[in-house]
């Protein structure tokens, strides 16, 4: 096991060294099967990524399509945070929250259904992949113990005709963490922006008040990164008891786990 171990790092050491030395690689080649003339043309014509030379393919790594900015955080939902003017996004945001007086600018209609058992997951822990409440099986709004749909930021931004960072930014102070908003809470956070209204079909009797837009975004956010950092931590724990078995913090944990199974 050892043994394993030590080539298991080595292996890890040498793949790091490689990778961090300034080669400068501009194509690599590997020897592939003797493939049909046609054929060969054919592929030929859709790109020129890859080219044919005597059996070798040849892949031209200064060819390769970019894809966005480059930035890391581009595809992550950030909820309109880390852009390069953020206080224009959070006005450009309040005008977005500004237009929503009551939960039926945002799809809700109908009288509310109970709110049932289940709340959409933060994203850090398995949101992202999560459906929402009306498309899983048996979803069905003609039975009367059917649960509240749920709010996702593709029908936010048709309701509200708006999109980007603005309407990302808008949505996290409904959502949270959460990839979809609940419509109590959609309640909740409107009547906030409508200071000094009741609740009814959340709507409020108050003008937008700007003061607590940005506040209920902030929280938003901080529970969208509180959850993601919580995410990150843990991951990164036990990444380092398994990569470094013999640290502290690893053989701290294995005496918990002793002591609990005893």
């Amino acid at each position: 096991m050892t043994s394993l171990r030590s080539k298991a790092i080595f292996l890890g050491a040498a793949s790091c060294i490689i990778i961090s030395r300034p080669y400068d690689i501009t194509a690599f080649t590997f020897t592939s099967p003797t493939i049909a003339p046609s054929t060969v043309k054919s592929r030929a014509a859709r790109s020129t990524l890859f080219a044919l030379k005597k059996n070798r393919v040849i892949v031209d790594l200064t060819n390769i399509p970019e894809s966005g900015s480059g930035n890391l955080l581009e595809k992550v939902f950030t909820g309109g945070s880390f852009e390069n003017d953020s206080a224009s996004t959070l006005v450009e945001a309040a005008k977005i929250a500004s237009k929503i007086k009551s939960t039926k600018d945002l799809g809700w209609a109908k009288p509310p259904k109970r709110r049932g058992n289940t709340k959409p997951r933060h994203r850090a822990w398995g949101g992202e992949s999560e459906l929402p409440v009306q498309s899983k099986p048996n979803y069905d709004e003609s039975n009367e113990k059917c649960v509240e749909k749920w709010l996702t930021i593709e029908d936010f931004c048709a309701k509200t005709k708006s999109s980007g960072p603005a309407a990302d930014a808008a949505f996290v102070a409904l959502a949270g963490g959460a990839k979809y908003a609940e419509r109590e809470v959609c309640e909740e956070v409107v009547m906030q922006w409508r200071s000094g209204g009741d609740s009814k079909g959340g709507r409020g009797g108050g003008q937008f008040n700007e003061a607590a837009f940005e506040k209920s975004v902030k929280a938003g956010r901080v529970a969208l990164f509180t959850g993601w950092g919580s995410f990150l931590s843990i991951t990164t724990f036990f990444a380092t008891c398994i990569l470094f078995p013999t640290n502290p913090a690893s053989k701290y944990f294995e005496s918990l786990i002793e002591k609990a199974l005893q």
